[in-house]
């Protein structure tokens, strides 16, 4: 054979290594037919070889591999035959099971698990048998206290079927399950909670549904609460709520010791100490019922003991550290609400009390007018004005003047019967209703009566003032049912007749007196849009969570050239029935601008502002164009502008209002709707719209604080506010409590005179740079 001779076709390329083994020592032991064929045969058997030792190898490391995988491993590994008979398990297993090597090799789960639980894995490995196919199940020892997740699956070796497994220990990961579910349940309470606060009217209704929410807790089976009349006094039980749906309004006459489950001494130590308590030892009544653990839990309202929330469980640990630690914050929150309601009332009194006279208030005669007028009763409001009553202030100080009126509403409350709803409207001002069934006009009661007793002199922190006074009347039901309505007329009235230097004056609802000043003055605005006489005031918005600057509204004054600052309530009804707003706004929003970019070259980083449209914009095809225009005067990729719109503006042709809207978010121009609820816009209407914020107006603000009904509007708007993704601005925040309720009510941002009055530009730049 030549040099170029080759290894027979059947032994190149090598297949099974043992029988080409064979077959190559064959081949030479045959003889090769020459010396290079006898090479080449060597040379394949020693190849051969090689592979072999090196596939002995892999095999030697996999196999160790694999042992000190199976005997190192933490977890439990096995491998059983299918008649169920354990084949090998590593040492975790034996560990477990308590034997040694090789002591499992042959015998079944009878040997190492009760009947029960046998039978339960028994049904596990038939089924990953069967199915072919991995079965992961959750277990846990029967005292509870480990977990486990195992793994079983099928297993062909040469074509025998085995059956192996794997046992991991969850039981961290299954107790830190446990805990986040004990997390979200207790912050699920608190929501609850909170929207129990939220919308409680009574004292009564909001411990019993705090009772409720709490009892419903799991391991929780009973929840009171108990209270003190006063400082030092014995605890009585309040409300209460079993697990059971057994519940209670106890009555203040009642023993608390009626019931028998009433923990007092506990109780007390709570809210002597201010401090949580607990106890398992507890009395009979808790015995018989099951009760093994108390968690006493102090209650405050205005910073003084109110009473106490008590828990009780049949669990001796329920009560652990992280109750410890959180149920603090279920007293908190229920503290606040009953302080809430504690300060309701006081404030209702308050509020229907003026404080300088000790005569009913405003909101007094505004809730009797009410009455009147749906009882359809008549008669007339009489308005009477102390005469030059800043003057007197000014001459002889603010103490003889707060003197003066005190002297006046005491002659007053003394002559005026109590029938006739005698109030006390504002500094230097009364009212009082006096009836058609008195007998006697009202020009007769003013001139014979009220006259005479109020005029003339009076002796006030030595000093002899003399006082005179005007009056003004209006008619119910003739000239208005509301007491607003009737003030402002009685007051034209009077005003009326003081100009005439009359002491009386009745209003005339058949003069064109009023249409006569509104064309007057809407000459006048006229003159005051070419001459540009109108001027921003800024109000600051603030960030709700921050306490920081968040925003600004610009609100148009006019800076009338004789009468000085003229407030828009006055003028800007005139500009909107006369048209004259379009022109008005845009001088508006073009000054804000001006004034943005001005701050902004002076690196005060000025917010966003937002500018008020008046529906007449909204409707004019102008109004994309002039934002266009305004904005190119700032920096439009800051977003300097936003504007507000009212309910009204939304009510004309949908398509179309869509339209605008979506064309002035494309431009980055946010949108408000502003004084939202006071319109008459549908839900249904207001979802498909393209705005960004609701703003909820001050009258709700100013009543939410002692009325229940508007605290729940105004959560109402906000929940429907950010299911809709929408932010939320509240207007006329005056007092801490307002903005306090604001903020647990997840409101954003604020505006009002809490936090500032509407102010010049140039006094908006200094707070800036600040």
């Amino acid at each position: 054979m030549n040099s170029s001779a080759k290894l027979p076709p059947e032994l190149s390329p090598p297949s099974d290594p043992a029988s080409d083994f064979a077959r190559l020592e064959a081949y030479i032991g045959e003889g090769a037919r020459d010396g290079e064929e006898r090479q080449q045969a060597l040379a394949a058997l020693a190849r051969l070889r090689a592979e072999q030792d090196e596939l002995r190898h892999k095999l030697a490391r996999a196999e160790g591999f694999f042992a000190g995988f199976a005997e190192h491993s933490p977890s439990p590994l096995w491998v059983k035959d299918a008649q169920g008979r354990y084949v090998m398990g590593n040492q975790a297993l034996l560990n477990y099971f308590g034997v040694e090597q090789p002591g499992i090799e042959g015998k079944h789960d009878t040997d190492f698990w009760p009947p029960d639980v046998q039978h339960t894995l028994a049904g596990h490995d038939r089924r990953v048998l069967r199915d072919k196919q991995v079965v992961k199940t959750l277990e846990t020892t029967d005292d509870g206290q480990r977990h486990w997740l195992v793994h079983r699956f099928p297993l062909d070796v040469g074509g025998e079927v085995f059956l192996g497994g794997s046992a991991i220990e969850m039981t961290n990961e299954v107790e830190k399950e446990r805990a986040l579910v004990r997390h979200d349940s207790f912050y699920v309470l608190l929501s609850r909670l909170t929207a129990v606060v939220s919308r409680a009217r009574t004292l009564e209704a909001l411990c019993l549904e705090t009772c409720r929410v709490t009892a419903s807790q799991p391991g929780v089976r009973i929840a009171d609460i108990c209270r003190c009349e006063d400082v030092g006094s014995r605890l009585r039980m309040f409300t209460s709520v079993e697990r059971d749906g057994a519940e209670r309004n106890w009555e203040i006459g009642d023993d608390a010791q009626e019931a028998d489950w009433f923990s007092p001494e506990l109780a007390s130590i709570a809210l002597r100490t201010g401090k949580m308590q607990f106890s398992n030892t507890l009395n009979q009544g808790c015995q018989r019922r099951g009760i093994a653990s108390c968690m006493a839990i102090p209650l405050f309202a205005n910073n003084k003991p109110w009473g106490v929330l008590s828990l009780y469980t049949p669990q001796d640990e329920l009560f652990d550290a992280f109750y410890q630690e959180r149920a603090g914050e279920i007293g908190t929150e229920l503290g606040f609400g009953i302080e809430r309601l504690v300060n309701t009332a006081e404030l209702y009194r308050l509020a229907r009390t003026n404080p300088l006279t000790g005569l009913p208030s405003r909101v007094h005669f505004e809730e009797q007018i009410a009455a009147l007028a749906a009882a359809e009763a008549r008669g007339t409001v009489l308005l009477i004005n102390i005469n030059r009553f800043d003057e007197i202030s000014s001459a002889y100080g603010n103490g003889a003047a707060i003197g003066l009126m005190r002297a006046i509403a005491q002659r007053l409350n003394m002559e005026v019967a109590s029938r006739m709803v005698l109030s006390h409207i504002g500094i230097g001002r009364f009212a009082l209703f006096l009836g058609a069934d008195e007998g006697v006009s009202p020009l007769a009661y003013v001139r014979d009566t009220i006259v005479p007793l109020l005029q003339g002199s009076y002796h006030v922190d030595d000093h002899r003032i003399w006082c005179t006074i005007n009056a003004g009347a209006a008619a119910l039901p003739e000239d208005g049912t509301s007491a607003d309505a009737l003030l402002v007329k009685a007051w034209d009235a009077l005003a009326s007749a003081r100009a005439k230097e009359e002491r009386f004056g009745f209003y005339d609802r058949h003069a064109d007196q009023a249409l006569a000043r509104e064309l007057s003055l809407e000459s006048e605005l006229r003159d005051a849009i070419v001459r540009r006489e109108f001027v921003n005031y800024y109000q600051p918005k603030i960030d709700m969570k921050t306490g920081k600057l968040a925003g600004a509204e610009a609100l148009v004054r006019w800076n009338h050239p004789v009468r000085g600052i003229v407030s828009p309530a006055e003028f800007v009804p005139v500009l909107e029935r006369s048209g004259l707003v379009i022109a008005a706004g845009r001088q508006v929003m073009e000054q804000a601008m001006r004034d943005w970019r001005e701050w902004h070259e002076a690196g005060l980083k000025p917010p966003q502002i937002a500018v008020n449209v008046a529906p007449a914009q909204f409707r004019c095809d102008s109004l994309i164009g002039d934002i266009e225009r305004v904005l190119r005067m700032a920096d439009p990729a800051l977003r300097p502008l936003s504007i507000e719109i009212t309910e009204s503006s939304l009510v004309a042709d949908h398509a179309r209002v869509v339209e605008i809207l979506t064309r002035l978010r494309s431009l980055g121009v946010p949108i408000a709707i502003d004084d939202f609820g006071t319109g008459y816009s549908s839900l249904a209407y207001l979802v498909t719209l393209p705005v960004d914020v609701l703003k909820i107006d001050r009258s709700f603000v100013m009543k939410m604080a002692h009325d229940a009904g508007y605290m729940g509007l105004i959560s109402t708007i906000v929940s429907l506010a950010h299911n809709l993704d929408l932010k939320v601005v509240a207007e006329g925040i005056e007092t801490e409590e307002e903005a306090k309720l604001l903020k647990l009510l997840r409101c954003e941002q604020g505006q009002g005179y809490l936090y500032s009055r509407p102010i010049p530009a140039a006094d908006f730049a200094a707070l800036l740079s600040r």
